[in-house]
């Protein structure tokens, strides 16, 4: 059930980051360095605990797995940027952690303005 007192901005997002999800990964298939788990492990039989399974002091975050999370903050910075819309651009600076009570819609709309006219980044 979705929680009614949620915004348009937060409601938008949400279907962004779904369609970003869909575009990046459209097979819904997990990640295929680490199945999934975010942590790969670099354990050489005979001097780990458990050179089978991985022990912790080999763990290493996955590379794959944070290359895709890189690319999708940037697939869905984009499509809010591309949407020009101040509500969608608010839930997404507070998803990111970037949003302050002291951040106006007139400033957000200045910062739209200038980064749909700046070319690309690569």
């Amino acid at each position: 059930m979705s929680d009614i007192r949620r915004s348009r901005g937060e409601v938008l997002l949400d279907f962004i980051c779904d369609d970003v999800d869909q575009r990046l990964n459209p097979e819904n298939e997990e990640c295929w360095h680490c199945g999934g788990e975010g942590e790969t492990y670099d354990c050489i039989d005979g001097c780990c605990e458990d050179a089978e399974s991985g022990c912790p002091d080999c763990a290493r975050p996955c590379l794959e797995c944070k290359l895709h999370a890189g690319r999708r903050a940037k697939a869905i910075r984009e499509e809010v940027i591309k949407a020009n819309d101040v509500d969608l651009a608010v839930a997404w600076l507070k998803q990111v952690g970037r949003w302050h009570d002291g951040i106006t819609e007139d400033q957000i709309r200045a910062q739209l303005a200038g980064a749909v006219t700046a070319p690309p980044s690569r």
